[in-house]
């Protein structure tokens, strides 16, 4: 078969038909902005005659290129990773190139939990949000709520009020005490062992990064951020 009779890329084409670039073309195309003869393809690869009419959504390109970050309430069972991501979130609104695997698979998971933790997740592909995420030489402030076995002592809360943190008793009776502990640079692993070194450590969950905080989530759940939300 001769090269005229396969046809050419639907991503060459789009690019092509709409004076785009053939980055833009795919996030079309995998967004499911392009018909071709009345039906969606979502294959940048699949080959198309010249013939054959294209119907294309350019509004869906707007949505596919945008940068997503998505925030989620993590159970201190799970492990956080593009598995649980993509899990999680799945399909949303039949927009397989916002939410589908393609994307969710590129996404990236900075301050990471451990598994025993629970709270504040995020995945994102915002070169922004991740940069100022990861800028070790301005960390962002952290707010975890501690839930220990009996009471604290005067000695503990003195160890966790050192340079850079804070803490208070949220909440104590006498069988648990809440502490809330806000600092930068919070290694969540090693203030999780240190805490069930002093006291059985029932519960250990992140409530807030910089601005952003965990509520209204319930565990399990998720949302993506708007526009205008800062870390």
């Amino acid at each position: 078969m001769i090269p005229s009779e396969e046809g050419i890329r639907l991503a060459k084409r789009v690019a092509a038909d709409q004076n785009c670039s053939r980055r833009e073309a795919e996030a079309m195309i995998v967004a499911g902005g392009v018909q071709v003869g009345g039906k969606v393809v979502t294959d940048p690869a699949r080959r198309v005659k010249d013939e054959q009419t294209l119907n294309v959504n350019r509004l869906v390109s707007m949505a596919a290129l945008a940068p997503l970050t998505v925030v989620l309430f993590k159970p201190a069972d799970l492990v956080a990773n593009l598995a649980w991501l993509q899990n999680t979130v799945g399909l949303k609104a039949a927009q397989p190139g916002i939410w589908g695997a393609e994307r969710l698979a590129k996404m990236q998971h900075p301050l990471t939990l451990p598994k025993g933790a629970s709270g504040l997740c995020i995945f994102s592909d915002d070169l922004s949000v991740l940069r100022h995420l990861e800028d070790r030489r301005s960390p962002m402030e952290e707010e975890w709520m501690a839930t220990l076995q009996g009471e604290v002592t005067e000695a503990t809360l003195r160890a966790l009020n050192g340079p850079g943190i804070r803490t208070s008793v949220n909440r104590q009776t006498e069988s648990i005490t809440v502490l809330r502990i806000a600092g930068k640079d919070i290694d969540g692993l090693a203030l999780g062992r240190w805490l069930d070194q002093q006291c059985p450590l029932q519960d250990l969950r992140r409530q807030r990064v910089g601005r952003l905080s965990l509520s209204p989530l319930e565990p399990g759940q998720w949302r993506q951020l708007e526009a205008y939300e800062r870390f």
